[in-house]
């Protein structure tokens, strides 16, 4: 079935990688054409022994975040799968987040972008977001580690909260932020986040919010599932 841009919703892409693999990616991305792009980068807080098995001998993550058209982001998947093999060790995961909505211009950009669709099976994962104060990312993966994470990321930002927030939420709120992704099966996604409010939440020094969003689909994570 051939589906445009207009009848198909976006998708929000998230691309993590070694830094050595990241410009691979945005190689990739260019060509699809894909407009709307940005890049930071962050700290692996997988095991050591699960970034030996990867081949990342350095933490350091290349964070690759992209929105485009549904079905232009599973051919991006399937290439990434089929010919970038991602799956095997060092290359990295990739996975997406539907929008559900967007402004006209970023659909007026993509609007004479037209692909077949492709089947593709459901993620049945959920990317958790964790912002705390600065300093407490070990914290947390390590309170999700105990209930079956096996990894994440970590990428700095800056707290950007109005004065009626703090004083309603009654704590001081530290600036620097630490922005912490974690890739869990749906399944595990409540007791996680349950553990990471209860060692990092509003109420603790930590001073971290939490929340998830439904991932559609993901390439990358056949070998991580094995050593599950």
């Amino acid at each position: 079935m051939i589906g445009s841009v207009v009848m198909n919703k976006l998708s929000l892409m998230f691309i993590i990688a070694s830094d050595t693999k990241e410009q691979m990616y945005v190689k990739l991305l260019n060509k699809y054409k894909v407009k709307f792009k940005a890049i930071t980068h962050g700290i692996g807080t997988a095991s050591s022994s699960m970034l030996d098995y990867f081949g990342l001998n350095e933490v350091e993550r290349g964070v690759i975040m992209a929105i485009m058209p549904t079905i232009m982001s599973k051919y991006i998947l399937r290439y990434m799968n089929q010919r970038l093999k991602i799956a095997e060790p060092g290359n990295g995961i990739a996975f997406t987040i539907p929008v559900s909505s967007s402004t006209k211009y970023m659909n007026e950009t993509y609007k004479k972008v037209e692909m077949e669709d492709i089947d593709m099976e459901d993620a049945n994962k959920h990317l958790i977001i964790t912002i705390a104060n600065e300093g407490f990312a070990e914290i947390i993966m390590n309170a999700a580690k105990k209930v079956g994470a096996t990894g994440g990321t970590t990428i700095n930002g800056r707290g950007l909260e109005s004065e009626k927030v703090i004083k309603f939420l009654g704590i001081s709120i530290e600036p620097e932020k630490d922005v912490v992704l974690i890739l869990s099966d749906n399944d595990k996604k409540n007791a996680i986040m349950n553990e990471i409010v209860n060692s990092c939440g509003l109420k603790t020094p930590g001073a971290g919010i939490c929340f998830s969003l439904p991932v559609d689909h993901v390439v990358g994570l056949k070998e991580l599932e094995n050593l599950k």
